[in-house]
């Protein structure tokens, strides 16, 4: 059946309800789908909404655990820097009191050493362009110990200008006299070394004739490479 049959056996008003309500009934279904597939894209907004801020929060734990991780390590290369510094530096007071109880072993214990007169612990410390100050110690290391006495000489050996040069006390610039040594047990030397710049210095030499009182002992030398001397710091 036609539009126009069905029109023309409803009639006119009839026909006219008919539409309106097919009209209505499409607005109705118009209306009842936009809203069904409006919740369907709500469902899919706020779905992606809610894995979004479940990623973001993940993310921020994961970030969160990252920054915690890298605090972690640098303690740790903190602590262990500070552990292999507290170690060189324990390493270095034990070697210093091994060399101060190996020194008083030879003063008290001259039975440990062959030598009946000795020099110890040579430090040369630079103070300026052509200054130097020089420590030693003179320790006398026999079992029946009596005050010894000398002179001690010393000698700055080198090159200068590529030819081998002796430097001595008494005899040149670096020191004005020998040293003086009169002692029982030990005694300390502090003297100031002069030494030209145009020097190229190999070593320092130490000779003396030991005398008890005025009665000869023996005679002493020993050479002492200069960089083995030759502090870096002041003490």
């Amino acid at each position: 059946m036609t539009t126009d049959q069905l029109k023309e056996v409803l009639g006119n008003y009839k026909w006219t309800l008919l539409v309106a309500f097919i009209m209505f009934a499409m607005v109705g279904f118009g209306y009842k789908l936009a809203r069904i597939l409006d919740e369907g894209d709500s469902k899919r907004v706020q779905a992606q909404q809610e894995t979004i801020a479940l990623l973001s929060e993940e993310n921020n734990a994961l970030t969160t655990k990252v920054n915690q991780l890298e605090v972690a390590m640098e303690l740790s290369k903190l602590e262990a820097e500070n552990i292999t510094n507290t170690l060189s530096e324990q390493k270095k007071e034990l070697e210093a009191q091994q060399e101060l109880l190996s020194f008083y072993e030879r003063v008290m214990a001259p039975e440990k050493t062959d030598d009946g007169f000795a020099v110890e612990g040579v430090e040369v410390f630079k103070l300026s362009e052509n200054t130097y100050q020089l420590r030693l110690v003179l320790l006398q290391s026999k079992q029946k110990k009596a005050v010894i006495n000398g002179s001690l000489d010393i000698a700055v050996v080198g090159t200068r200008n590529g030819k081998p040069i002796t430097l001595k006390s008494g005899e040149s610039n670096v020191l004005a006299e020998d040293v003086k040594y009169r002692f029982r047990f030990f005694q300390a030397v502090n003297v100031t070394l002069t030494i030209e710049e145009n020097i190229d210095v190999e070593s320092i030499a130490f000779s003396t004739t030991v005398y008890q009182y005025k009665t000869r002992k023996g005679n002493y030398e020993i050479s002492v490479p200069w960089n083995e001397a030759l502090s870096v710091e002041l003490e």
